[in-house]
C-alpha cells in the first residue's frame, strides 16, 4: 500500500530544519545553504511493514519560531517534526512554550522532537530536566545530527510508524 501524508517542521531559525530534511531526503549535508524562501516542500519515503509512506515535508521560512504556529500551516498535517538545536537550550524552551500555548490546534498529532547537532558533543547544552520536559507532551525524542546523519532516518521512520499507528486507531 502507498500513502502520502503532510508533515510540518517546526523550530526556531537556525536549528537545522532544512539541513535535517536534506539529509533525510537526499542523504547529503551542506554546511552552507540559503535559508528557506517562504516555504520549501520536500518528499521523502519510508517503508514500514507493507506500507510505503511518502512524507510531504513542509519546511517554512520564518524569522521567529512562533510564526510557524498558525492554523493554515499545520492544517491537514498528519505528523509534526519539532527541531531544537542541542547546543542552544533556548530553542527547546521556545518549542515547549509554543506547544503549551498552541495545544488547541496542534492537537495530538504524532510528533517527534529532534535534538539536532548532537555531533557537537562538547557544545551540547541541554539539561536532563529539559529533555525530560520535552518527552511529556507525548513527543518521541531523538538525538540526531544532520551533519553526520546520525539517527536522521531513524527519526523519520519512527514518525512514519507513529502516523500509521494513529491511522489504525482512527479507523
Amino acid at each position: 500500500m502507498r500513502l502520502r501524508r503532510k508533515v510540518c517542521l517546526l523550530g526556531a531559525p537556525g536549528v537545522g530544519k532544512s539541513v535535517l530534511v536534506r539529509r533525510f531526503v537526499e542523504d547529503r549535508f551542506e554546511d552552507e545553504h540559503e535559508p528557506s524562501i517562504a516555504m520549501s516542500i520536500f518528499s521523502g519515503t519510508v517503508e514500514v511493514d507493507d506500507v510505503s509512506l511518502e512524507m510531504m515535508l513542509w519546511d517554512p521560512d520564518t524569522s521567529e519560531a512562533s510564526g510557524q504556529y498558525n492554523r493554515s500551516f499545520i492544517s491537514g498535517a498528519s505528523g509534526l517534526v519539532f527541531v531544537a538545536d542541542a547546543t542552544k537550550p533556548r530553542t527547546l524552551d521556545l518549542l515547549l512554550e509554543a506547544q503549551t500555548k498552541e495545544r488547541g490546534f496542534i492537537g495530538l498529532r504524532p510528533a517527534i522532537l529532534v535534538l539536532n547537532k548532537t555531533d557537537l558533543t562538547e557544545q551540547f547544552a541541554l539539561s536532563d530536566a529539559q529533555i525530560a520536559a520535552a518527552s511529556r507532551p507525548n513527543w518521541y525524542v531523538v538525538r540526531a545530527s544532520a551533519k553526520t546523519g546520525y539517527n536522521v532516518r531513524e527519526a523519520f521512520t519512527k514518525l512514519a510508524w507513529m502516523m500509521l499507528e494513529a491511522r489504525k486507531a482512527t479507523g
